[in-house]
């Protein structure tokens, strides 16, 4: 059974494929109270040890909010970790405990399945390889199978696969995805190669992001004008964490009410025709009620630095491909954040209002994508290397490109190379491998790879070669195996 799975940093979807060739949602029982379909991205570690996952780990953040870890996506491959309680938890693990129980729900939906095959997006600002890697193990730790060259692919790409059948070829497509914790964009190509009446074929022109920019942005902003009325009314500072040590308990409490409404004030702010929102909460603090409006052009003016960033990331995209703006045909908006109201805003006075399309299911249409992106091979995307990687060579001074960036990496793409010890009669060789953006800098590239390999037998002459063979798969992570003088073989791992 193949299933999609849009990870994200604040809620997590999965679609599948149905026998009768339809996209189906899949819905949560510990899924969000007000949608099922949206599983928070949230996990809980109890006194006990035991892991609660989604909204009931978001239920813990008013009881025990110490003990809750969210918009953990963010540090994938950093290898950062976070002590609750006497279990130190990495971002990697909670991955893995958000992705099984997506797992477990499958198995409870479908108890005729013997295996999910999975297929997980990544934002196209996740263009390292530690990430995807990272998301890669978290879905296989969790009980899923994977086609090991691909099963990753990022965001945008899969929002472009699911909504193909309604684009034209021969066209430019922006794909602008603005999530809870991200905004991604990659800019796409669409071609008709085969006897299809609708594109079959995406490639990558260019891509960009701020993997800190989202909905908990909006949260922040909206939060912090909230704050501020409170201070000039009540005299009381919330604009702390609701866990403060800081805070009275009554405060505390507080603190973490006026944060619960934002996405009510957001749903009224990003409503066609808005003109603001609202929103009253009485006894907020003993004798106080909170009576909150925030107009749109307030807001807007309190979003105008973010707005600024998206812009200028979005004009990089296009400058990075050496085209203009203005030659988009069309601006695909997904994610929970689609309807932001700065956002279309600008992206309407930068393409026109005509070229802007928002899908009715934009919040799901990522996981609509991965879940075809694993079952239909009627669309073909290029697998275009998002950075340079390449063997260090002359102490580290150079590089021996194996990958370029920006080369088609076309399935079962492998390069051999052959290498030797710096020095004769040795018993072991030193390899490190790296990745760079544009021209190559000794003090510009990142690390993958930097390990001793034990030789089997001493290499008694120079020309007595190691052979390695790099394999690129198409979710854009490297596989390394080094042929040793005696035949024997061995994989190199890829994480750092």
């Amino acid at each position: 059974m193949n299933i999609g799975i849009d990870l994200g940093t604040t809620n997590t979807l999965a679609c599948y494929v149905s026998e009768a060739g339809t996209v189906e949602k899949i819905e949560f029982l510990n899924g969000r109270t007000d949608n099922k379909f949206l599983l928070p991205s949230c996990i809980a570690v109890m006194s006990d040890g035991s892991i609660k996952v989604g909204q009931p780990a978001v239920d813990m953040k008013q009881k025990i909010p110490e003990c809750v870890l969210e918009n953990t996506k963010y540090y994938m491959g950093t290898g950062k970790t976070w002590s609750v309680g006497r279990i130190t938890v990495s971002a990697e693990q909670t991955a893995e405990y958000i992705l099984r129980e997506v797992h477990d729900e499958l198995s409870r939906q479908f108890p005729q399945e013997e295996s999910f095959r999975a297929f997980v997006t990544v934002p196209a600002r996740f263009d390292s390889q530690s990430p995807r890697i990272a998301t890669k193990e978290a879905l296989l730790r969790a009980g899923f199978t994977a086609d090991n060259a691909d099963c990753v692919t990022d965001e945008p790409i899969a929002a472009a696969v699911a909504y193909s059948k309604l684009l034209d070829g021969g066209q430019t497509i922006l794909v602008v995805d603005f999530g809870g914790g991200t905004f991604d964009i990659s800019l796409l190509h669409s071609k008709i190669v085969g006897a299809s009446v609708s594109p079959d074929r995406l490639i990558p022109v260019s891509w960009g992001g701020d993997l800190y920019i989202g909905g908990n942005t909006a949260d922040k902003i909206i939060t912090e004008l909230m704050c501020k009325k409170i201070l000039e009314e009540k005299g009381c500072d919330l604009s702390a964490n609701p866990d403060s040590m800081r805070y009275s308990a009554e405060e505390s409490e507080a603190a973490a009410v006026i944060r619960t409404y934002t996405e009510t004030i957001k749903k009224q702010l990003y409503a066609e025709n808005s003109d603001g929102a609202e929103v009253y909460i009485p006894e907020l603090i003993s004798d106080y009620d909170f009576d909150f409006s925030l107009s749109c052009a307030e807001y807007e003016n309190a979003f105008g630095e973010v707005s600024q960033k998206m812009r200028d990331i979005i004009q990089g995209v296009f400058k990075n491909a050496g085209m203009a703006v203005n030659s988009a045909d069309k601006v695909l908006v997904v994610g929970g954040m689609a309807h932001e109201y700065c956002l279309v805003k600008m992206l309407k006075s930068m393409f026109g209002e005509e070229k802007i399309i928002i899908p009715d299911d934009s919040m799901y249409l990522v996981a609509r994508g991965a879940s075809i992106c694993g079952s239909d091979t009627s669309v073909h995307v290029d697998n275009v290397a998002y950075t340079s990687i390449g063997v260090l060579i002359k102490e580290r001074t150079d590089v021996d490109v194996i990958i370029r960036e920006g080369e088609v990496i076309e399935r079962g793409f492998e390069v051999e190379r052959e290498y030797t010890p710096s020095k004769d009669n040795a018993w072991e060789l030193n390899i490190a491998v790296a990745e760079f953006r544009g021209a190559f800098r000794k003090d510009g590239y990142t690390t993958l790879i930097d390990t001793v390999i034990p030789l089997k037998k001493r290499l008694l002459k120079r020309k007595q070669k190691l052979k390695f063979r790099f394999v690129f798969t198409e979710d854009k992570i490297l596989q390394i195996t080094v042929k040793q003088p005696d035949g024997t073989e061995s994989p190199l791992s890829v994480r750092l």
